[in-house]
């Protein structure tokens, strides 16, 4: 029986075919209900193969995240989005819906009309004030160069976009903003794949793109290549295409930025009745008063609707906006800090539209693909480490385990003094095994954590034992392959910085101090990381060494603990785990001062 990942990646091909084909026989014959629901057949199909491949990829539960959010005022991009859709509703809808076809308006419309202005300039302000504060926080952390040469272009992109909010713009200047628009997305883009990244975040934010190159190559294309004012060429061609990518950007939304995992999202029901509500309210308007609503709709963002009969797309864009709606309540309801972030952001590209002819129209999509990139980098350990507490491991029978805890203590009083064990029972089936011994004064202790017979993870201190959440001198965690999951990060630390050995960066992240990181390794110690560490480090000096593994969520299931020959049965030795533990010793005799021994009393 094929395996979910086959059955994944075969839905996932098979529903992009299916979904070219009705693409294009929904260009080149025209829309109809049948089309629409081919091409819905084919993201449903997509989709369930996004979940099959989901659904066979581990699910570790890390404790931290790796890097923390830039440095940005919350409420700024909450006024924002408030400042933004106010202006949508007031200076894009209300005051040309409402304006009198002739004579003086009425006092009330001219007040309504000094409120959109006073949000058409503020709107452009704060979002060009909230990016540069988010770039300058961006260069300064130094997360990587192609986040600093992002952020570097973004900034220029927004200083360019917002001139002709603070000068008198003269006309050759809207190339300038359009070319820099352009180069900031693909920057952004660019920043955001790594292997370490929300996968989701990788395959939807290029989708969102699209539509907006496309917008970008349209008025290049009028600038250099065709007349502007072509009733029937290339410049009609790609604007068609690119309402039509919006289209596909919404309707594939809930696969790529939906909280994980899919499965449970998908049964919440407020977003489904807000989604279905915007959908009955959306056919209503345009049943009552189509050409009302078309015009709203061309005012709003940008869509141009036919107006002489009912466009033959209005199901495909009432599907669409539904759609749309159920990615953003989902968002928005996720536990997830940066999960709703990614909402924000999706929330700033739809409320700056796709008519590009004011600066906010350039800056609100710009911050709103900023926010969903930043996200990127810490969305999937949070989710995770929301899940409910569980194991990967196979379990294993009290009694085999217990004569391997034996093997591995008889391992160990090899190489410590004073080795005994212990094992505790607490509520809902956990179980913690102990192994304490002593090296030159430095205390060892290792435990193991079990629930109901399922290894959840190994702990090693060596000296003082120290809280996890306390800033560390060093920490390193080991890169894992994608298919074992995300490792747990481990205690904070700064800066990021590579060691001088190419394959010990390839295997280790390492954060914190660069002499502490000198004084812990040496080439040998390097070479035996490499080989035999996996989860994470961390280096109090002078106190403290700790080191944590989660066996089968971001580490091998049988290393440095043959799990697997456990479950079956099979007491192998505990060598793997000796060799770890003795190298951890090693590592912290080099930096890590024994505790003073007590005075002996008076007698």
């Amino acid at each position: 029986m094929p395996s979910r990942r086959t059955i994944g990646w075969v839905n996932i091909v098979g529903g992009l075919l299916w979904l070219l084909g009705a693409l294009y026989l929904l260009v080149t014959h025209g829309s109809s209900p049948g089309r629409i629901l081919s091409v819905t057949a084919a993201l449903t199909v997509i989709g369930g193969g996004w979940y099959a491949l989901s659904a066979a990829s581990p699910a570790p539960r890390p404790a931290k995240r790796e890097e923390p959010p830039l440095r940005s005022n919350a409420t700024a991009l909450h006024v924002l989005l408030g400042v933004a859709f106010a202006e949508v509703v007031i200076n894009r809808v209300a005051v040309p819906m409402l304006r009198p076809p002739s004579g003086v308006p009425p006092w009330w419309h001219t007040g309504l009309d000094y409120i959109g202005l006073f949000l058409f300039y503020f709107a452009g302000t704060l979002a060009a004030f909230v990016i540069v504060t988010r770039c300058y926080s961006a260069i300064v952390a130094r997360r990587g160069v192609r986040d600093t040469l992002a952020h570097g272009v973004l900034a220029v992109a927004a200083v360019v976009a917002v001139l002709p909010v603070l000068i008198s713009a003269p006309a050759w200047l809207s190339l300038p903003i359009e070319m820099s628009f352009a180069a900031a997305m693909l920057a952004l883009l660019a920043s955001v794949f790594d292997r370490d990244r929300d996968l989701g975040v990788q395959v939807g934010l290029p989708i969102i793109c699209i539509p907006l190159l496309l917008h970008t190559a349209n008025v290049i294309g009028a600038e250099f290549l065709w007349p502007e004012n072509t009733f029937d060429g290339p410049g009609q061609t790609l604007a068609r295409v690119g309402v039509l990518a919006l289209c596909i950007a919404a309707l594939m939304s809930p696969y790529a930025f939906a909280p994980r995992p899919f499965a449970r999202a998908v049964t919440k029901p407020i977003p489904v009745v807000v989604a279905m509500s915007i959908a009955a309210v959306g056919a209503l308007l345009a049943r009552m008063s189509y050409l009302t609503t078309a015009k709203a709709s061309t005012f709003a963002i940008g869509v141009e609707m036919q107006t002489t009969q009912a466009d033959p797309k209005l199901a495909l864009y009432l599907l669409a906006i539904a759609t749309l709606a159920w990615t953003l309540t989902s968002c928005a309801l996720s536990s997830s800090e940066a999960r709703r972030t990614i909402g924000a952001g999706i929330a700033f590209v739809v409320l700056g539209g796709y008519g590009f002819k004011w600066p906010h129209h350039y800056l609100l999509p710009m911050l709103g693909l900023a926010l969903i990139a930043d996200a990127a980098r810490r969305v999937r350990e949070e989710e995770l480490a929301d899940m409910p507490l569980a194991s990967e491991t196979p379990p294993i029978a009290d009694t085999a385990w217990s004569r391997y805890v034996g093997a591995v203590a008889a391992g160990l009083r090899e190489k410590l003094g004073d080795v005994h064990t212990l094992t505790t029972r607490g509520d809902g089936g956990l179980t913690s095994s102990v192994i304490v011994g002593d090296r030159n004064g430095l205390p060892v202790r290792t435990r193991i954590e079990r629930i109901d017979g399922s290894v959840l993870a190994l702990d090693v201190v060596v000296g003082k034992e120290i809280d996890e959440t306390q800033t560390a001198t060093l920490s390193l965690w080991a890169i894992p392959e994608r298919r074992l999951g995300v490792n747990p990060a481990g205690p904070p630390a700064s800066p990021a910085f590579r060691s001088t050995d190419p394959q010990f960066d390839e295997r280790f992240k390492v954060r914190g101090s660069e002499s502490a990181f000198g004084s812990l390794f040496d080439e040998g110690l390097r070479a035996r990381a490499i080989a035999t560490l996996d989860g994470w480090v961390a280096l109090w000096d002078k106190e403290g060494l700790r080191y944590r593994v989660y066996p089968g969520r971001g580490a091998p299931l049988d290393h440095p603990m043959p799990l697997s020959d456990l479950a079956l049965g099979r007491v192998p030795a505990g060598d793997r785990l000796v060799a770890v533990i003795e190298l951890l010793v090693e590592l912290a005799e080099r930096t890590v001062q024994p505790a003073p021994a007590p005075a002996d009393e008076a007698s």
